[in-house]
């Protein structure tokens, strides 16, 4: 019965597809015309570009509204990519709208106040993503209705009852969700929307190996795609681990100069994932400050890397911890390299590498962080 309901939601949407594809073969530009519902206290709308799923964003367009429309052409489309139109309003309860562009015409209609609260048809992978989100609210109102009914019929129930109901509705909802999102992928496979789907949504309620059998159904014409190399790039680091070997980077040091990792080598290091911001981090600190006084000139060194955004605030927290061992940063936060090349989800985070470079353990914290280290350079 399920494959019922996710396929006639997305077929349907799909029946009007083959005369776009059409268009799509016509021209390389994607035409978005955009109209805006109720009062808009804005004057322009804005483009913006990510650089990659869930990456950095930036403001590539602006566009003048009038009379509650507003239209973007981006020339010269060569793959289909998320992109997001951004509200011109500051007070804007929800300023953003997600858009495919695409070769074609986008046709967008959104809430003035809750710009994602929208519908966007005209091209394969907003058609797509319409249908997979029509469905997705069609799940979340059944449980809304689903724990009123449960509300009504059980006015007695205790705290723990209602948990346990909670989170049994909680489950049949990612279950739910999760059989949609690999419905979508196995039919469309050969789109955009494929890989996207699985790193957007799926990659982190799966396990390894469910993730590259889903890659493995993504076509291989995609392969050079930039959401299939994130994908990628993100089941290579997946499958970071003990034994692995630590790809090298450089970052500047707090005196600006360029540290490399590799000018380490030959050395027991520890990489240290931190920020100033972290409460964690820094409840940490003193348990690294110890192991450094202990082991400093034992062939051990340890390298800090801040996620911090500001310069002082990084500067301030070495300087008052007394954090004497290489410090680097460019200020990128969760976009710093070292964070993509060593699979960093959480601070603090470490990386305890061999003279070879490989990987010995990670994630030690505290006492069995500094008995750790003392055991491995006792051993060389």
């Amino acid at each position: 019965m399920k494959k019922i309901l996710v396929l006639g939601c997305l077929l349907m949407s799909f029946v009007g597809l083959f005369g776009q594809n059409e268009v799509s073969k016509e021209t390389k530009d994607c035409t978005i015309q955009g109209v805006l519902d109720g009062i808009y206290k804005g004057t322009k709308v804005y483009l913006v570009e990510e650089e990659e799923i869930n990456g950095a964003s930036k403001v590539i367009d602006s566009c003048d509204v009038k009379d509650n429309r507003y239209t973007f052409v981006i020339k010269n489309v060569t793959v289909p990519r998320m992109y997001f139109v951004k509200s011109g309003d500051p007070n804007c309860l929800s300023p953003i709208t997600p858009i495919w562009v695409e070769p074609g015409n986008v046709k967008v209609r959104a809430n003035s106040e809750f710009f994602l609260n929208c519908t966007v048809t005209g091209t394969v992978n907003n058609e797509i993503f319409s249908a997979y989100n029509a469905e997705m609210k069609h799940f979340v109102d059944s449980m809304l209705r689903s724990a009123n009914i449960d509300l009504l019929l059980n006015r007695n129930q205790s705290e723990k009852e209602k948990d346990r109901d909670f989170k049994a509705r909680t489950k049949q909802h990612g279950s739910r969700a999760l059989h949609l999102q690999e419905e979508l992928v196995r039919r469309y496979y050969d789109q955009a929307i494929a890989p996207f789907m699985i790193f957007w949504e799926m990659k982190a309620n799966v396990t390894l190996d469910e993730l590259k059998e889903l890659r493995a159904v993504v076509s291989p014409s995609l392969n050079e795609h930039p959401y299939t190399k994130q994908l990628d790039e993100y089941i290579r680091l997946a499958e970071f681990k003990v034994g692995s070997d630590v790809p090298d980077f450089e970052l500047p040091d707090k005196d600006g100069k360029t540290f490399k990792l590799s000018s380490l080598r030959g050395k027991y290091v520890l990489i240290d994932f931190w920020a100033s911001w972290c409460g964690p981090c820094m409840r940490e600190m003193p348990n690294v400050v110890k192991l450094y006084k202990e082991c400093k000139g034992k062939n051990f060194e340890i390298v800090g890397v801040s996620l911090d955004q500001k310069r002082d605030a990084w500067l301030n927290a070495v300087e008052k911890n007394k954090m004497k061992w290489i410090q680097v940063s460019d200020l990128k936060s969760w976009a710093t390299a070292p964070v993509k090349l060593c699979n960093v989800s959480a601070v603090p985070y470490t990386v305890l590498i061999d003279p070879q470079g490989k990987v010995i353990a990670l994630e030690l914290r505290g006492e069995e962080l500094i008995s750790k280290v003392k055991e491995v350079l006792n051993k060389k």
